[in-house]
């Protein structure tokens, strides 16, 4: 499509009400006069989940984690100057502080929590429509965790393998990472034995605060013996709810994402991972329901 592309991020920020049904977060803006959900465009370089968790913050006054990606609505606004095409990120999120202080200002003039019900009726606009949508035919996530690759490693290395360090590159890596891994707020860390997973899951770790245990299941050498062992850590981990991170090899974490996504009935027609990437896992309960390269 010709014309000027515009990239925008934002969530659906839910708790449980008091009514005792799913509520989320709608804000009213005065220019336009109509309740949506919170969103924004990214800052230039900036990643859209960080994005999403900064608009929502902003827009809202409530501090977000974000759990899973939902959807990704696009649309054009006419303009003498040539059409805009945009499209918008949304990630449901969830708060430990859902009664923070408001402050209205021109932009954005009150915030509301509403029932998905009364959110239908309120959110007029086609895409938060789809947002809903998306949301409502989920069940609910419970616990998130991240599947990470060891960044890049130093190759001119003569010492025993497991020792080899992150390069230079590699530990720029790992605090890049960090800085996005540490929005979904983990409160355990886990690594396989090698140096260079440590050193790429601790800037995370430092990031909140956690320790890092070390857990031969995420070797590779262990996973060839057993290579149903990570996954089933993978669903153990995610029955204690809340985030986590593991740090494990490549191959551990293609099998892993393939295999849980088999057995829960997800498509994941990719899991190749290269080094520093990584995986969010959405769970509910010990089901696999979302898989996001992150």
């Amino acid at each position: 499509m010709s014309g000027r592309r515009v990239a925008a991020a934002g969530g659906l920020l839910w708790r449980n009400g008091e009514r005792g049904l799913i509520e989320l977060v709608a804000v009213w803006r005065p220019l336009v006069g109509n309740w949506s959900l919170p969103k924004g465009k990214l800052d230039p370089g900036e990643h859209a989940l960080t994005a999403a968790c900064r608009e929502v913050e902003e827009e809202t006054g409530i501090p977000v984690i974000p759990q899973m990606w939902l959807c990704r609505p696009s649309y054009v606004l006419s303009n003498p100057a040539g059409d805009v095409f945009k499209y918008v990120d949304y990630w449901s999120m969830r708060t430990e502080k859902p009664d923070a202080a408001f402050t209205a200002d021109d932009e954005i003039g009150a915030r509301r929590w509403l029932t998905l019900a009364e959110a239908r009726e309120a959110l007029t606009r086609p895409r938060d429509q789809e947002v809903l949508k998306t949301f409502a035919a989920l069940p609910a996530v419970t616990a998130t965790v991240l599947l990470v690759a060891p960044a890049e490693v130093e190759r001119s290395w003569g010492g025993p393998e497991v020792t080899r360090p992150l390069s230079a590159r590699g530990q720029d890596q790992a605090v890049r990472l960090a800085a996005l891994a540490s929005l979904y707020q983990p409160d355990r860390a886990y690594s396989a034995t090698g140096r260079a997973s440590v050193q790429t899951v601790e800037p995370i770790a430092q990031a909140v605060r956690c320790g890092v245990t070390g857990d031969s299941a995420f070797d590779a050498e262990a996973h060839e013996r057993n290579p149903v062992r990570s996954s089933a850590q993978v669903r153990e981990l995610a029955g204690g709810g809340g985030a986590a991170i593991v740090c494990a090899e490549p191959e551990v974490i293609c099998d892993t994402v393939a295999i849980l996504a088999d057995e829960d009935g997800l498509e994941t027609p990719d899991v190749s991972t290269r080094p520093g990437e990584a995986w969010v896992l959405s769970l509910s309960g010990q089901k696999l329901v979302g898989v996001e390269r992150l």
